[in-house]
């Protein structure tokens, strides 16, 4: 008796772990492992047993916590006494998350849902790479000499957003290139943001923008990819004007020019797109009024939606 009213307050009750082959997998991949579940002192019944994948984003010195995917694994069962049970475990990652970097991270948070009990719970950080193509990418831009920047990574409205700076070829001339990218069926698509410096001494910073499709062809060789990469910067540099229908949108305040007139790829085809998505419809129920009159006040809607905004009012777990 004493036992089950101990079980029934989480003494002696059944425990989960949560053991993955490798914790760290690329977008689209599949990511398996275990479940060891043990029982306690008392027989107990399963009600479920479920992982949330959760997302985690740093931003102004706080983190917050999303659930991106409930993953269901089991239904009711009964564990007695000391029985050992292992349940195997995939699950494969959509394309379009976040990946992680310094100021987005992922957990699986495993609950076995105890009937007339306390639930146990099991917690293991993940590391989600990017895909072999967008890999390849950042290695082109190496190849021209640019590092990425600590912030890079943030999620804005439009989906993840990579920085770099130039350490050689650019140096003096450009002070940071961004974009967000694309995944479509035969390659993958850029939305480029070129900050250069102008005026006299070069003290003032322009944006010019540009759309770049990259094949996966291309892609496989890193060299050319770096090559076509230069070429297009150069271009953006020497010819802002042919650009001008892009070059002074106020930064992320608006989605890519072409984006709805490339085989509908839109917000979904985006790398964090799913966060982005995600994010928007969680601030069109809390907090498009506070956005709105922030960015009227302001007369910079750009800044409003990057992920700090997108996340105020959400968990905070520190």
């Amino acid at each position: 008796m004493l036992k089950k009213l101990l079980s029934k307050l989480g003494v002696g009750a059944a425990k989960v772990d949560l053991v993955l082959h490798h914790p760290h997998v690329r977008l689209g991949e599949k990511l398996e492992g275990e479940f060891f579940i043990e029982g306690g002192t008392v027989e107990q019944r399963i009600r479920k047993l479920e992982v949330e994948l959760q997302l985690i984003v740093q931003t102004n010195g706080k983190a917050y916590r999303r659930t991106v995917a409930v993953i269901p694994v089991s239904p009711s069962f009964t564990i007695r006494p000391g029985e050992r049970k292992v349940l195997p475990f995939s699950y494969v990652l959509p394309l379009h998350l976040p990946i992680t970097r310094p100021s987005v991270g992922y957990t699986f948070v495993t609950r076995l849902d105890i009937a007339d009990g306390v639930d146990a719970f099991d917690q293991d950080a993940i590391r989600i790479l990017p895909p072999l193509s967008l890999e390849k990418l950042f290695h082109a831009f190496e190849k021209l000499g640019f590092r990425e920047k600590p912030s890079s990574g943030k999620i804005t409205a439009y989906g993840q957003e990579f920085a770099f700076f130039p350490t050689e070829v650019f140096k003096g001339t450009v002070q940071e290139v961004e974009f967000s990218a694309f995944i479509e069926e035969n390659g993958i698509r850029l939305f480029l943001e070129v900050d250069v410096w102008s005026g006299f001494g070069g003290f003032h910073e322009r944006e010019i923008k540009r759309e770049i499709f990259l094949s996966d062809e291309e892609i496989e060789d890193v060299e050319e990819t770096a090559k076509k990469l230069h070429t297009a910067i150069e271009e953006m540099i020497e010819q802002p004007r042919s650009y001008a229908g892009t070059s002074y949108v106020p930064h992320a305040s608006y989605p890519p020019r072409h984006v709805s007139h490339h085989h509908g790829h839109g917000m979904a085809g985006a790398i964090g797109g799913f966060a982005a998505g995600m994010l928007a419809g969680m601030a069109a129920e809390e907090l498009l009024e506070d956005v709105i009159e922030e960015a009227l006040d302001d007369h910079d809607l750009g800044d409003m939606l990057d992920v700090g905004d997108w996340f105020d009012g959400g968990d905070d777990i520190i």
